[in-house]
């Protein structure tokens, strides 16, 4: 099992110099999250660990917002110094895009940064994404994703059961406020450039 939604928290608590240097799994709240399924029960599931480190969270859908309304949302985000989660179909499982895994199979990415300029892409932090497909050249994360690419995976999750135990809703993220404990996240968040 991949963990990735604490391999998110676990990237986004080091950002916030929080991170207390164990496994991913770890951070998991249930023995069988954290042994058998890398299973997280509950939309509230990752705001309540972040909590537990003193960051600010929320778990939201941008389901009802128009797809400029949604880039335009996590650029606002990560231009306030805050990496934001969201849950992905992924077709990235292997180094060529896959569709029909990307229909299938749930995933949490992080999203660093963004270009707004001619690449109109984020930069990424994949958990799932094999070490051979990893970009070294990043200012941020381990890859990057276009708008369209976004766009296109995070509608996931109303037509997959398998996933409802988080939420049922497709455009799920999670807001990152910043860590009460020293208010920022050491200049890790790379803002928006355009």
């Amino acid at each position: 099992m991949s963990h990735c939604g604490v391999y998110s928290v676990k990237a986004i608590l080091s950002a916030f110099g929080l991170d207390d240097k164990k496994h991913p799994k770890e951070y998991h709240t249930n023995w069988i999250g954290k042994h058998l399924f890398s299973f997280a029960i509950g939309q509230k599931y990752y705001d309540k660990i972040f909590q537990s480190y003193g960051v600010q969270s929320e778990t939201k859908t941008a389901k009802k917002l128009p797809n400029e309304e949604k880039l335009k949302l996590l650029k606002e985000l990560l231009s306030q110094d805050n990496p934001v989660m969201i849950r992905i179909g992924n077709g990235y499982l292997t180094e060529k895009y896959n569709s029909i895994l990307g229909k299938l199979v749930p995933h949490w990415i992080t999203l660093w940064g963004y270009d707004d300029d001619s690449k109109q892409l984020f930069y990424v932090y994949d958990s799932g994404l094999p070490k051979k497909a990893w970009s070294t050249n990043l200012p941020i994360g381990n890859t990057t994703r276009t708008y369209q690419e976004i766009l296109r995976d995070w509608n996931f999750g109303r037509w997959q059961p398998w996933c409802w135990n988080t939420s049922s809703e497709n455009y799920l993220y999670v807001k990152v406020s910043g860590a009460e404990a020293n208010g920022q996240t050491n200049g890790k968040i790379m803002a928006g450039r355009g």
